[in-house]
């Protein structure tokens, strides 16, 4: 699908309803998804960029219309809390502030499963960025705070001191790099999602020209869909194309994406290529990608500029943990082994 974009993307029971349910119980916090292109770091111009076109979560009667029939596809997976023994070496490279408060604070945007979501039932957010996150204090020796935020909010709360760093799909673009820095762990592109039977024929990326198309606010998919200067522009190759740009919706969390696309506002959404797939898996019949991946991107640890030191610590953590085999595992339990890297860079936007 999205046959020639470039871009990078950005995420239980998993029924349609618990896609709505999500919707409306999840507050894009905690631990931080989007088809069609395949970058789904949230956000890949700005810190707090915000959404073209309608905004805003679905009803809970659209919630209710979206998952009412959907059967589970498959069970979602445990927490792994892989209990790792502090490295002191490493731990003694953290600035004496980290140090002395053995604590880190770790923000994420709790609604793109399975990087980073709202279990049904509860308020605690898991995924495969929440358990790397654990993962990382241990080798550091630090108590982890996951704290939920807004996805489009989580660099400027990194940069007035909120947060310590962030775990959540963030696609490591050099426009981010300009805010806060970056540790390199996964590898995602971006997917184009619809209905299942793909009602509308979608199927390369001027199909999607002058549709309502969502995506979560904040990410690189929705600047795709709203800006004509990115790498793999949606609304480029419609203008190329003698064609109106997409309807671009934005919206505050993933789980009202998914709502949108069920209960039919949108008649497709990009997102982060784990999330699609993991959406697809876990709804049913009621959803499904199209297309190939597009842009792969890596993702990347969002850390303050100041103090540097912070973020060699968490490199050399991230590295630990890669070498060590415990990052594999993590993946390999949330299914995303695909994405995996070998090297955790500083700063490795591709674009």
């Amino acid at each position: 699908m999205l046959l020639t974009t470039t871009s990078s993307s950005r995420r239980a029971r998993y029924t349609i309803a618990a896609l709505g349910v999500l919707l409306l119980a999840s507050a894009c916090g905690a631990s931080t998804t989007a088809p069609g292109s395949d970058t789904t770091s949230k956000a890949a111009t700005s810190a707090g960029s915000s959404a073209v076109g309608s905004s805003a979560g679905s009803s809970a009667a659209e919630s209710s219309a979206a998952g009412s029939s959907a059967a589970v596809s498959e069970a979602v997976p445990a927490p792994l809390n892989l209990n790792l023994t502090a490295d002191s070496t490493i731990a003694a490279t953290l600035p004496d502030k980290y140090k002395q408060s053995g604590k880190v604070v770790v923000a994420t945007d709790p609604s793109y499963a399975p990087n980073e979501f709202l279990p049904e039932g509860s308020n605690d957010p898991i995924g495969m960025d929440i358990d790397l996150a654990n993962a990382l204090g241990q080798v550091l020796g630090l108590k982890v705070t996951v704290e939920p935020a807004s996805f489009d909010g989580i660099i400027a709360g990194i940069n007035a001191g909120r947060y310590d760093m962030s775990l959540s799909s963030f696609t490591d673009t050099k426009a981010r790099e300009e805010s806060v820095n970056f540790v390199t762990y996964f590898e995602a592109g971006t997917s184009t999602m619809v209905l299942a039977g793909n009602p509308q024929n979608i199927t390369t990326i001027t199909d999607l020209c002058g549709r309502p198309v969502g995506a979560e606010n904040g990410t690189t998919q929705l600047d795709l869909l709203n800006d004509p200067t990115v790498d793999g522009s949606v609304v480029k190759a419609c203008t190329d194309a003698g064609k109106p740009a997409p309807i671009a919706q934005g919206f505050p969390k993933q789980t009202d994406v998914n709502s949108a696309l069920a209960a039919g506002r949108i008649d497709a959404y990009l997102a982060d290529s784990p999330v699609v797939a993991y959406a697809v898996k876990q709804t049913g019949d009621k959803f499904e990608k199209v297309g190939q991946d597009q842009g792969t991107a890596p993702y990347g640890v969002a850390l303050p500029k100041d103090p540097a030191a912070l973020t060699t610590s968490v490199q050399q953590a991230m590295q630990k943990l890669i070498d060590s085999g415990a990052y594999m595992k993590i993946l390999d339990n949330w299914g995303v082994s695909s994405g995996a890297i070998t090297t955790a860079a500083v700063n490795g936007a591709t674009q």
